[in-house]
């Protein structure tokens, strides 16, 4: 009988994403006995952080070695590739979008184009949060790392020493109300794991679990080493500098 061949860290780490990636799914298609209360949509997800978790914490501390924690320059670099590519590419395309809706069909042309571009902003900074947490010295995200996805986890963090499993969201009523109870069943699959608002504007959390914590503006960037305070600084300042573009373009326009 042939032997399975000894998992190497370091050799794992050198692969492809790809090849990570059929490695984690072949191991996790070896994993039979799953909880009963797992529902079928979540069942491959929970065979994927299974494989994982048996490496993700020596895999963080390698990978991360070298990145600095509080790397406020590694941060503004991300924001400032983001703002970048909406201004010069996703901008020009919303603002010569054709679309009918009540604003247009009203003739209210202003409203019509900075409601396209308020949901396309909203939307694509979604995944801006992810991108600036992966700056941490502590934090990856499972799709990036490994070319797999962990439904409903945006990132894995290495805290006090074990991995959580982290959904995050813009603020706290991002999520809808209805969206609660299937986000909760995503996290309960991890023995930890928080759902988190990038920003603490005081709202009303809509995600409404006792079994899984919340965490919020700075309680959740001080526990991966990243400064709130900077973060918000900054973002603040891509979304004026992205406000004063629009205008300049249309006013052009006009």
């Amino acid at each position: 009988m042939k032997k399975n061949k000894k998992f190497d860290l370091d050799e794992f780490i050198k692969k492809n994403k790809l090849d990570k990636k059929k490695y984690i799914n072949s191991e996790s298609l070896k994993i039979k006995s799953i909880p009963k209360n797992i529902i079928k949509d979540l069942k491959s997800a929970y065979k994927k952080k299974e494989v994982i978790n048996r490496f993700i914490v020596q895999y963080i501390k390698k990978v991360k070695s070298e990145t600095v924690a509080q790397d406020n320059d590694a941060v503004k670099k991300q924001i400032d590739l983001f703002k970048k590519n909406y201004i010069e590419n996703v901008m020009p395309k919303k603002i010569n979008e054709n679309i009918i809706n009540l604003y247009s069909m009203s003739g209210a042309m202003d409203f019509c184009k900075i409601q396209l571009l308020l949901r396309s902003l909203s939307t694509s900074m979604g995944n801006l949060w992810e991108k600036i947490a992966m700056r941490s010295n502590c934090s990856i995200n499972p799709e990036n790392e490994f070319g797999t996805k962990i439904t409903g986890v945006d990132l894995i963090s290495l805290i006090n020493k074990k991995p959580f499993y982290i959904q995050i969201k813009t603020m706290e009523d991002t999520l809808t109300g209805s969206q609660s109870p299937r986000s909760e069943k995503e996290l309960l699959l991890h023995k930890n794991s928080y759902f988190v608002a990038a920003f603490d504007t005081g709202r009303t959390w809509h995600f409404k679990s006792k079994r899984v914590k919340k965490l919020r503006g700075k309680e959740f960037w001080s526990l991966i080493n990243l400064d709130y305070d900077y973060i918000v600084k900054e973002v603040g300042l891509m979304i004026k500098e992205i406000e004063n573009k629009y205008y300049e373009v249309t006013k052009t326009k006009n």
